[in-house]
């Protein structure tokens, strides 16, 4: 698919700047979101999207890549060691919605029943033979591998109730240190991620996003070993969890085992986060052996030493999930006052832009940009606030929903994708960022 249009020039730059000193003006305004602030906000996001393709650090954000969440769409909490580009963005539509209901506390954790387990283990370690592993040797791994308390409570829902809250979530990942580390991250290595969006179409803002969202840039990437949080929830995943993963586990550690054979790694030795992903992008060792890629020429794949390898895994892992060259994130249109009726929850766009038009949506008018994305499946998405009993509004491209394949999430992939804006927009001076590819509202 072609890009949307081309860089801009030096005029067109001045324009930005305006643009954003008007979104910054706007968020002062004392009128109300859906009104005036909405429509100003809107108009200086469209002089924004002629082109296409401190503190100390909060905690640490990595989240579960490819492991299936509870509750799929909405908030995927963003735990430490935790596995939890676009046009414009449809103006915000925030709207008074009654909170969801509350979550029972779950039930203090349980000692795992060990006769189960004991089977389990048996019957894997026979399975094992078929993937190429001595049986005699995974069972000895197995009997060196720990049972984590840690690592079963890590997975549990939270305690006591909590408020979903979609500006607290997001404030933890576009605030100042994880932005100003992301531009340093993003200058380091800026030959890389121009090889690696080239080859793969993904921008380096996006790439430098969900790095910096997984493990602050490489800062914290897990100090669990592997096996013992893998063999955790194979064998003894806490019955009064949501839903019991456990075959899902159960097949990251047969996909470990293998990994470590094929690449001569040592179970006992490799660190990860309490669900077993590893390294700068926080991949499942299944995703690893599918998704990562040598990026550094060595004729290895290292994700906790090869920032290289890293860079090309991220992108080759959202290609590989749908990511389209050179397409939005989020496209530039007006909803109808209450669009609470469109979102469906799930994690693929249903709806078509005759069906979004014919419940009042409105497409803006920018200046120089395609209108093939009239054809694409797009969807709308919300954003909840239970602080306040109010819902933010967007209309999401396929390239979003190629971003919660990561994690299935949306404040997960909205979250990105905003941080990338930020990344963007305080380093458009570099030759291969395009400011307003991503937009979406800012410092909001």
């Amino acid at each position: 698919m072609r890009r949307l249009a081309s860089r801009p020039n030096s005029r067109q730059h001045h324009a930005i700047d305006i643009a954003l000193t008007e979104i910054l003006r706007v968020k002062s305004q004392p009128c109300s979101l859906t009104s005036c602030r909405a429509g100003a906000i809107a108009a200086a996001l469209a002089a924004l999207s002629l082109w296409g393709c401190g503190s100390a650090p909060p905690p640490a954000a990595a989240t579960m890549q490819g492991v299936p969440a509870p509750s799929a769409a909405q908030d995927a909490p963003a735990m430490q060691g935790m596995p939890p580009a676009g046009a414009a963005v449809s103006p915000p539509v925030a709207v008074p919605v009654p909170p969801p209901p509350q979550a029972a506390a779950p039930a203090p954790a349980a000692a795992p029943e060990r006769v189960p387990a004991r089977d389990a283990k048996r019957d894997f370690t026979a399975e094992m033979a078929g993937r190429g592993l001595d049986p005699s040797e995974v069972a000895r791994l197995l009997d060196q591998a720990r049972y984590s308390e840690t690592v079963a409570r890590l997975v549990l829902p939270p305690s006591s109730p909590t408020v979903r809250s979609w500006p607290r979530y997001r404030s933890r990942f576009i605030e100042s240190r994880r932005i100003k580390e992301g531009l340093a991250f993003q200058e380091e290595h800026a030959q890389t991620l121009a090889r690696a969006e080239d080859r793969y179409g993904v921008p380096a803002s996006i790439i430098v996003s969900v790095i910096g969202v997984e493990t602050f840039y490489g800062r914290v990437t897990g100090n669990f070993r592997v096996i013992d949080a893998l063999s955790t929830l194979a064998f003894n995943y806490p019955p009064q969890a949501r839903s019991d993963r456990s075959a899902f586990f159960r097949e990251q550690l047969a996909q470990f085992l293998v990994w470590c054979k094929e690449t001569g790694s040592d179970p006992l030795a490799v660190k990860g986060s309490y669900a077993g992903a590893m390294g700068l992008p926080q991949f499942m060792p299944g995703s690893l052996r599918k998704f990562a890629v040598d990026g550094d020429g060595d004729g290895r794949i290292d994700l906790a030493g090869s920032p290289a390898d890293a860079i090309l895994s991220v992108a080759h892992f959202l290609v590989e999930h749908g990511w389209q060259r050179g397409q939005p994130v989020f496209l530039p249109i007006n909803l109808p006052a209450d669009p609470a009726g469109l979102v469906d929850g799930g994690l693929k766009p249903t709806l078509s832009w005759a069906q979004l038009q014919a419940a009042g949506a409105r497409a803006q008018k920018v200046a120089g940009m395609s209108e093939e994305w009239r054809d694409w499946p797009l969807a709308v998405i919300d954003l909840y606030d239970g602080a306040t009993g109010t819902t933010e509004y967007r209309v999401a491209a396929p390239n979003f929903f190629a971003l919660t394949e990561y994690n299935r999430s949306y404040f997960y992939a909205a979250s990105v994708t905003d941080l990338a804006v930020e990344l963007e927009r305080r380093n458009r001076v570099a030759s291969r960022i395009r400011v307003g590819q991503l937009n979406t509202p800012v410092d909001r």
